[in-house]
């Protein structure tokens, strides 16, 4: 069996759809929490206002971003050093 490994891309597709993955996740975590346990628990209602969606909106597009770019970020320090221990094999 040889040793195979797999290596993947740091492209700026990956960066997109890390963003997207961390930004619905968030949203939709923190619309639970927020809107369904925190508001139905002290008011009796689901808060559905667009201040409070544009709100969620904002906040879980700042978390997808920053998360988005980790994952981005460490798939290029990953690609960097498996290039450069290629690089070494070799010699």
């Amino acid at each position: 069996m040889a040793n195979k490994k797999t290596f993947h891309r740091a492209t700026f597709l990956v960066f997109l759809l890390s963003t997207l993955y961390y930004g619905v996740c968030f949203f939709a975590l923190i619309f639970i929490v927020n809107n369904v346990l925190i508001e139905f628990i002290s008011s009796g209602k689901i808060d559905f206002s667009s201040k409070s969606l544009s709100y969620l909106s904002v906040v879980s597009a700042i978390v997808g971003v920053a998360a988005g770019a980790r994952v981005w970020l460490f798939a290029k320090v990953d690609e960097r050093k498996a290039r450069k221990s290629s690089s070494i094999d070799r010699h």
